[in-house]
C-alpha cells in the first residue's frame, strides 16, 4: 500500500511538471526507453538501486545515459531525485501510474480484446468504433488469442470485463442446466 502511494506521489509530481510545460509524451517516452534500457540490462537496475554505490557515481551513469537515451533535462533531474531519495526501484510503477494520468489526460482508453482467433482488421475497426463511440474516448486496443473461447470476444475496458465468449456461455448454460431447469421442445 505505502508502495502505490509512493509511486503515486511521485507520477503526479512528475505529470505535473510535464503538463505545464507541454511535454506530457516527451516524459512518457523517456520513461518509457529509460526503463525498458535499464531492465533489460537487469545489472543496470540493480545498479541504480544500490544504496552502498555513492550517489555520484550514480548520477554519473545517468548523465552518460543521458546521451545514449536523448532524455530531458526534466526527466535526468526527475531521475537525480529518486536516486537521491533512493526510489529507482519504484519507477515501473511510477511509469504505470504516470501512463495512467497521461492517458486519461489525452482522452484515451486502454482496451484488452481477448478472442479465439486474431482479428481482422475490419472486425478490431468495428470494435474500437463502438467502444470509441460509446465512451467518447480514443481507444487503443491490444489484442490476445485464446483457442480455448472457441468463439467471441472477451473485452477488458478501464478493468470492467465484458465477456461475451461463447465458451462463457457453454459454461453458463451448463450450469443452469446442472440447477435443474429444464427445456421444453416444440
Amino acid at each position: 500500500m505505502q508502495n502505490n502511494r509512493i509511486s503515486r506521489r511521485y507520477a503526479a509530481a512528475l505529470f505535473e511538471i510535464a503538463a505545464g510545460s507541454g511535454i506530457v509524451e516527451e516524459i512518457f517516452n523517456d520513461l518509457n526507453n529509460f526503463i525498458s534500457f535499464c531492465y533489460d540490462k537487469l545489472c543496470l537496475k540493480e545498479f541504480l538501486a544500490q544504496t552502498y554505490i555513492g550517489k555520484d557515481e550514480r548520477f554519473e551513469v545517468i548523465g552518460l545515459l543521458s546521451g545514449e537515451l536523448s532524455l530531458s533535462a526534466y526527466f535526468i533531474n526527475f531521475i537525480h531525485l529518486l536516486i537521491e531519495n533512493e526510489r529507482t526501484g519504484y519507477l515501473p510503477k511510477i511509469f504505470d501510474e504516470y501512463s495512467a494520468l497521461r492517458d486519461n489526460f489525452l482522452n484515451i482508453s486502454r482496451v484488452k480484446v481477448v478472442s479465439a482467433k486474431k482479428l481482422e482488421p475490419e472486425e478490431k475497426n468495428k470494435i474500437k468504433n463502438i467502444i470509441e463511440k460509446s465512451l467518447g474516448k480514443t481507444a487503443v486496443i491490444s489484442e490476445e488469442v485464446s483457442e480455448e473461447l472457441i468463439g467471441g470476444y472477451i473485452i477488458n475496458i478501464e478493468n470492467i470485463l465484458y465477456d461475451g465468449s461463447i465458451k462463457t456461455q457453454a459454461d453458463n448454460f451448463y450450469k443452469y442446466l446442472k440447477q435443474g431447469a429444464f427445456i421444453y421442445g416444440d
